[in-house]
């Protein structure tokens, strides 16, 4: 694959996440910080990190 077309696939993807975590954040506050709220909020931003932490990794460390 074309080394330029993997880093805007993979920019793309972190461009999601970071979306994701704007949105996310914006849901917890409008739920007023419920407990089920801050539960849920914070179960999203754990899946958005793991995400965006695999996204960083294939970018720092291309394939040979």
């Amino acid at each position: 694959m074309n080394p330029d077309v993997r880093s805007a696939i993979l920019a793309a993807g972190l461009a999601f996440c970071i979306l994701f975590f704007g949105a996310t954040l914006v849901a917890v506050a409008d739920s007023g910080f419920s407990g089920r709220g801050v539960f849920l909020g914070g179960l999203s931003l754990l899946i958005i990190l793991m995400i965006g932490l695999g996204l960083l990794g294939a970018m720092r460390n291309p394939p040979r």
